[in-house]
Formats: structure tokens, sequence, C-alpha cells
């Protein structure tokens, strides 16, 4: 078993279990606190999670974006957004794949500092720990999931969450 040291206090483990309504799996620390309410609301998980990867680096918790946020992909908007914002070429599909990118060097990081050992994994999970950008997403020309992308926005640069706040005005939330 492979251990390493976290950063979240017992009252974070209790809050985020709560909020996800179950225990956390791979919890490294919460990154990100509502200002208002005081509650998780981007926690970092290690990449790698009861033997096997975990491509999701940075897991939206609040229940308030969450909630938005669900409905804006409930009604489409992922394809919308990157067909309209993320056209060809465009600076907003470049700085996607740069996103994407750093999300994975960020989690390569993680993994280096936190698990360290690569060879516990099969050469195809390492590959997956490696190579894909936000929630295991192998094409850095697209967007898989606004949760991902919007708890990767709160903590970094992520130009998906910077199109949800200007369309959409998430950030009045927090």
């Amino acid at each position: 078993m492979t251990t390493y040291k976290t950063n979240y206090s017992e009252k974070d483990w209790e809050q985020v279990k709560e909020l996800l309504g179950r225990a956390p799996r791979g919890l490294f620390q919460v990154e990100k606190y509502h200002p208002e309410h005081g509650h998780p609301m981007v926690i970092k998980v290690v990449p790698f999670v009861d033997k096997a990867p975990f491509p999701t680096l940075y897991w939206l918790t609040c229940p308030i974006l969450k909630k938005e946020i669900s409905h804006i992909e409930k009604d489409g908007w992922i394809e919308k957004i990157g067909t309209e914002y993320f056209s060809k070429d465009s600076e907003n599909l470049k700085n996607l794949r740069l996103h994407h990118q750093d999300y994975c060097d960020q989690r390569v990081k993680l993994f280096d500092e936190t698990i360290k050992d690569w060879s516990l994994l099969p050469p195809a999970m390492e590959k997956i720990l490696r190579t894909t950008g936000i929630g295991g997403i192998h094409d850095f020309d697209n967007i898989k999931c606004f949760h991902l992308h919007y708890a990767h926005h709160l903590v970094s640069d992520n130009q998906v969450g910077k199109v949800l706040d200007e369309v959409f005005n998430i950030d009045r939330f927090y």
C-alpha cells in the first residue's frame, strides 16, 4: 500500500464527505473554500486511487456551483459552447489545449510528489495519467464536462471556466 502525506483537516474531510454524500476517495487537499459559506468548493485528488489511475485532479464539491453547472450541461451547452466559442484556430481553442496540457502536467507532478512509483501502473494506465487532459480526455480540442473545467478554473487558468463566467455569470455564486 502506498502512503503519502495529505493536506486536509478532519473538518475538511467531514465537510467533503457531507457534500459528496460519501467518503471521498483519494482526497489530497481542499483547494478552495466558498468565500461566503465556508464550505469546500474544489478538492484536489491524487491521480492514483484504489490501485487505478484517476485522471480527475480537481473535483467541484460546491453544491451551489454543481447545481448551476448541471442545468447548463443538461441544456446542451457543452456542444453549443464548443461550437461557438472554441472553433478551429480560435484563441479560445489554443488556450483550451494549453489548459488541458497544464492539467496533465499538474497531475503528473502530484503523482511524482505523492505516489512516486510509476512502476505501480501498467504502461497503459501510466499513459492515461501522462497524456490525457481534464477528466482524462484524449483530444485536447474538446470539452468533456463543465464541472471539471470549472473546478480547474477556480484554482488555475481555464478558458472554459472563463467562457462560462462570461456567458452565464457563474462567478456571481461566490
